[in-house]
């Protein structure tokens, strides 16, 4: 079963940043940007329709006159927090069965619930243009309950992780959406992430909105 934007996708931004992440013991010393991310937007494959919010807080790995770079491998962020408050799945098979039967599922969230999560991603705020980029990735270290339903066994329990892609852009093109600020300690954006040629068939647009403040 695919996650939002797909378990793969989340794997490959973590190998994709890894390359240039500066040690998170130096990111320490030049602060972090803490806020909160909330997010909503549908997924193929099984159908998702999900709303979540996500606090999070990003280490500053670089800092100079011109720009300032949080980038961060999982683990090299605090853990931050995602608070489920829809995550609808839903799927029918295209062929029969046996029996004649197209068999489908449905789960929904037992109940809405606060889950820890490992961010890894990128904000890169470019001082001189006044713009930013941001491609953020969590993953549950908790795996979340769901009460199902399926159309020949009936109801059934099951517990699963959840994989969560935001921000201007899929990992490695957020820098074709910048979102301009007005004060580099305060960066807000209200921005629909919609699906490139990367991503056909997998995901619809997800809205967004965040509040990410400089904080040491």
């Amino acid at each position: 079963m695919k996650f939002v934007m797909s378990n793969a996708l989340a794997l490959a931004a973590m190998t994709l940043f890894g390359a240039a992440a500066v040690a998170h013991a130096q990111s320490g010393k030049l602060g972090a940007y803490a806020g909160t991310l909330e997010v909503s937007g549908t997924q193929f494959g099984p159908e998702v329709t999900y709303r979540a919010t996500v606090k999070v807080s990003l280490p500053v790995s670089r800092r100079d006159a011109s720009s300032v770079t949080a980038e961060f491998l999982a683990g090299e962020a605090p853990a931050g927090t995602m608070l489920l408050a829809q995550w609808d799945i839903s799927h029918k098979e295209k062929f029969a069965d046996s029996g004649g039967q197209f068999n489908s599922y449905t789960c929904s969230l037992a109940a809405p619930v606060e889950v820890p999560v490992m961010p890894t991603g990128v904000l890169d705020v470019d001082l001189q243009a006044k713009k930013h980029t941001l491609s953020l990735t969590v993953l549950t270290t908790k795996d979340v309950a769901f009460n199902c339903r399926h159309s020949r066994s009936g109801a059934y329990k099951k517990k699963q992780g959840i994989a969560l892609t935001l921000g201007t852009g899929s990992p490695g093109m957020q820098g074709a959406n910048p979102q301009p600020f007005s004060d580099a300690a305060n960066l807000t954006a209200k921005y629909t992430l919609v699906p490139g040629a990367e991503a056909k068939g997998q995901y619809g647009p997800i809205v967004q909105a965040w509040t990410l403040k400089l904080v040491r």
